[in-house]
């Protein structure tokens, strides 16, 4: 069996998602330079521009400088000189009641998935709209749906440690997506999962951005990029090397059969079609 992609966009997600606050999907780095104690620079005078709507690989060796990247834009980290401004924010400046906030107005894709071991599949992606005080009808309306989309409704009751490794990379993306956030920053997204998988996750994350979202995959998984037109940062010893689009070199890989995969959830309609089997 192979998975039919109809869809161009994911437009259908503004209806049910919950209202986007402060973050557009734009992000400037000026003259932005970290230094770690010991004297570690892991970025050197990083000057950035990501429009909204933008879709971007940041790819670079281990040492380039994308974690320190990734942890400036989520304020685990600050500029040594520098500045960063996403959306409305300027991130040297947030408050510490500020910081969460911002935070939950990002949709992040980590690499280690990082779902809390305790709560189902359905609880974890409901967690991430609780805590910015969604009402249950909507967390109901919108988690089904979500869960639907990534073909794991019939997982929603199952824990973390019941999951492949595929399986619970789409609970974290259905998480990520909870709030309906301007912003999707994922970070090897594809590191723990096979390459089947891989082109589907890459695909969603494509059509994902079609709809409007503006989204920043960090990867190392040049093989994948390739097949994407689509703007390539490169990282190299804490410096931006390369920044532009790419021809991809052979044409965009077609749809990669599997026995799971991305579905559309039922009953969908509009401008935003999705898949079926």
């Amino acid at each position: 069996m192979k998975l039919e992609y109809k869809a161009r966009s994911f437009s259908c997600f503004a209806g049910i998602g919950t209202h986007k606050k402060g973050v557009n999907g734009m992000i400037d780095f000026r003259a932005v330079t970290k230094e770690y104690p010991g004297g570690t620079v892991a970025l050197r005078d990083v000057t950035l521009h990501i429009a909204p709507r933008e879709f971007v690989f940041v790819v670079g060796a281990s040492g380039a400088g994308k974690s320190t990247f990734l942890k400036l834009l989520l304020h685990e980290e600050l500029p040594t000189s520098g500045s960063i401004r996403v959306g409305r924010f300027e991130l040297g400046s947030l408050t510490q009641r500020q910081i969460p906030y911002y935070r939950r107005q990002l949709g992040v894709v980590f690499q280690d998935f990082r779902l809390i071991t305790t709560m189902d599949v359905y609880d974890n992606v409901a967690f991430a709209m609780q805590v910015v005080g969604a009402k249950d009808k909507r967390i109901q309306e919108r988690v089904a749906y979500l869960l639907q989309l990534v073909g794991l409704a019939h997982k929603a009751r199952s824990r973390p440690n019941e999951l492949s490794g595929g399986e619970q990379q789409r609970v974290a993306i259905a998480r990520a997506l909870a709030n309906n956030p301007d912003l999707v920053i994922a970070d090897e997204p594809t590191g723990n999962i096979d390459p089947r998988m891989s082109q589907e996750l890459l695909d969603l994350f494509m059509r994902l951005n079609e709809s409007g979202t503006t989204v920043v995959m960090v990867t190392h998984a040049h093989d994948l990029v390739r097949h994407y037109n689509k703007r390539i940062v490169i990282l190299q010893d804490g410096e931006v090397v390369a920044d532009g689009g790419l021809k991809a070199q052979h044409a965009p890989a077609p749809p990669v059969p599997a026995a799971q995969g991305w579905r559309r959830p039922a009953g969908m309609t509009g401008a935003g079609s999705g898949w079926r089997r």
